[in-house]
């Protein structure tokens, strides 16, 4: 038995349903989402950034 036959009976009991009232709010969240995704690949990136300044080898 694979996962996927595990998973598909739990996936036929999602419904899916489109709302337009739920619409602003689910944009939102999305939109929060995608910012957080952002803001932590901006860390990583400052972090990598500094770590490098901080421990580059100097040349003689």
């Amino acid at each position: 038995m694979t996962l996927f036959s595990k998973l598909l009976p739990l996936l036929g009991a999602i419904e899916l349903k489109f709302s337009p009232k739920t619409l602003g709010e689910s944009l939102l969240l999305l939109a929060k989402g995608m910012l957080g995704i952002f803001v932590v690949i901006g860390a990583i990136i400052l972090i990598v950034y500094i770590l490098n300044k901080v421990t580059k080898k100097k040349e003689q």
